[in-house]
Order: C-alpha cells, then structure tokens, then sequence
C-alpha cells in the first residue's frame, strides 16, 4: 500500500472513532464489527528481523500497530518506534484479520523458555473474554477509543523464531490493577504466541502491549508521528 493510502486508512478508524465520541452509535457497532473480522494475524520472522536491525540502539524498542480501514477492511499497520519517531515510513508493515486456524508449528514448549510468560488459561481466557464481551468493552471506549497498540518488541524477539517460522497475535481484554471490576475498565491487549497448541501456549505468550490513546509522559503522542501525518492527511 502506497503511504497516501495508509494515512487515509488510519484517518477512516479516527473518522469513526470521532462520530462514535460524538454519540452516534451505529459508528460503535461499526468499530466492534471492523475489530471482529477475523481472530488473529501472523508476524513473521523476516519481519521481525527488520525491526530489531532499525531497534538495535534504542533502549525502550517497541512495534506500534496503527488501526485503519480499507475498503471495508480492517487492517493493522506495524511499524518500529525508532522509524515512526523520526517519520520514517518506509517499512510499514500490513496486516489483515484471518479467520482461518494457523497450522501448529509441531515445535514443543521446551524449545522456548521466557522468565515472564503469561499462562494459558490466561492467554486462553483474555482472548475469550474479547469475543464474548467487546460490545460491552467497547461502551467503555467512547471518550477515547484506541488508535494504536504500542507492543514491546520484546514480546516478538522472545518468539526466537527461525528463518521461515511465524507467530500468532490475536486480541485480548485485560485489566491488571483491579479486582472484580466492569469489563469497561479493561484495556485491548495483542497476546502473541509462537504455537497454538494449548500445551505450548504458556511458554510462549507474551502481552505487555499497550492502547494509545491515552498518551504519557513517558510515552508522547510525537512518537507517533504515523499518527499526526495521518490526522493532518487531506
């Protein structure tokens, strides 16, 4: 896709997302059906060896993945924090929802160990908790709903894939600080797994990601400069 096209894209979920704030609820449905076409996307090991080249020097190394639509589509626009920092688009990476099941690597859990894995009940239970109740979520979203998920890069180096290897990333819900408390304080999370096999995901789930909006100190909103081209896109 030509930049032209990803600005607009990105440009079309803000579009919705602003009718949605301004009341109009049908734009609501329309984002919760957008982020309900498929179950997952896969990144591969070529892709991730690009973004640890141009991560190579930089101490907090992320991969921020833009919401967009289109055509109707919802797609996902990855790209490394060093590279979207300085505006530098060349290496946009595009994915699409995919409904069909990605085929088991055959790799076992032992070939994979990570100090911080979540468990599978828990990766399996987040991921559940989005389909069942992201009408509900979403509700929640209104005053600021999602553009971007800012994922650390190392929840796809610690996949340790090998040339011609993949992972899977699907969406979770989550809330870390509370305790029985409304699906509508719970925050959108990608969990990413290197086998989907309900054996090996515990040692391969990583979900560190993050939603912006909101943006922080730490954490401007001049970081996404995908962002402010695409918002300043006529």
């Amino acid at each position: 896709m030509n930049i032209d096209t990803i600005y607009q894209s990105i440009k079309n979920w803000k579009a919705l997302a602003d009718s949605y704030r301004s009341g109009n609820e049908e734009s609501g449905k329309e984002l919760v059906k957008l982020l309900n076409q498929g179950s997952h996307f896969s990144v591969d090991e070529a892709e991730i060896k690009v973004w640890k080249i141009r991560l190579e020097n930089e101490p907090d190394k992320a991969i921020h993945a833009y919401a967009g639509i289109d055509n109707n589509i919802f797609k996902i626009f990855m790209i490394d924090s060093v590279s979207d920092a300085k505006g530098d688009f060349t290496d946009i990476v595009v994915k699409e929802l995919n409904r069909t099941p990605p085929y088991p690597s055959g790799n076992t859990a032992a070939e994979f160990s990570s100090s911080l894995p979540i468990t599978s009940e828990s990766a399996i239970y987040r991921n559940f908790r989005f389909n069942m109740y992201c009408s509900e979520w979403f509700t929640g979203q209104k005053a600021e709903p999602f553009r971007v998920i800012s994922i650390p890069f190392d929840d796809y180096e610690r996949m340790r894939l090998t040339e011609g290897q993949s992972c899977t990333s699907f969406f979770g819900l989550t809330n870390e600080t509370a305790v029985n408390t409304s699906i509508e304080n719970y925050h959108i999370e990608i969990i990413t797994v290197k086998d989907i096999g309900i054996d090996s995901i515990s040692q391969t789930a990583e979900n560190y990601s993050t939603p912006r909006p909101p943006f922080t100190a730490n954490d401007p909103v001049g970081n996404y400069q995908l962002l402010l081209k695409s918002d300043a896109h006529l």
